[in-house]
Formats: structure tokens, sequence, C-alpha cells
């Protein structure tokens, strides 16, 4: 009985990581790369991820496309430019 409760615990602590729930639902860098490429027009082997925070519901990434620096956010299982995804999300509170 300890091992199923112990084994439970372990299954619940890894799906609920952040990596494992980015594979599992398509929100991975490669998914951000294509994405930003067909947004902004530029050659996917012309971005660069300069930087990013991952956490457990999300995550930020400062990108190099075709030289300008923009920002990205995973907003569940979707990538949108920084702006855009910050408008989405005010509207959705109020």
């Amino acid at each position: 009985m300890k091992k199923l409760v112990y084994l439970a615990c372990l299954g619940t602590l890894i799906w609920s990581c952040g990596s494992v729930n980015r594979t599992m639902f398509g929100t991975t860098e490669k998914t951000l790369l294509k994405t930003v490429s067909i947004e902004q027009g530029c050659d996917q082997e012309d971005i660069k991820i300069i930087d990013s925070v991952k956490g457990l519901h999300g995550a930020t990434y400062a990108l190099n496309v075709c030289g300008n620096r923009m920002v990205y956010k995973q907003v569940g299982s979707v990538f949108m430019e920084s702006s855009e995804a910050d408008k989405t999300i005010q509207e959705l509170s109020n």
C-alpha cells in the first residue's frame, strides 16, 4: 500500500512538472520558433532564443528575431507576443 501511495505521489509530481507539460502539449522551443517565424515573416534560422524563464504554468522568452529583440509568452498551450498576451489576459480578467 505504501508503494502505491509513493508511486501516485511521484507520478503527480512528474505530471505537474512544467517541462513535462510543455513537451506533452507541444509547447516546446521548436514550436515557439515555428510560431515566431510565421508571425514575424522571419526564417527560423534567423531567430535565436536569448533568454527564457520557465515556470509550472508557462514561460517567457526573449528572442532575437531577424535582428529585432522581441518577447514571447507561453499562455496555456499557445505562444503569443508579449503585448498581445498581456492584452488577452487583461480582457479575460474583466
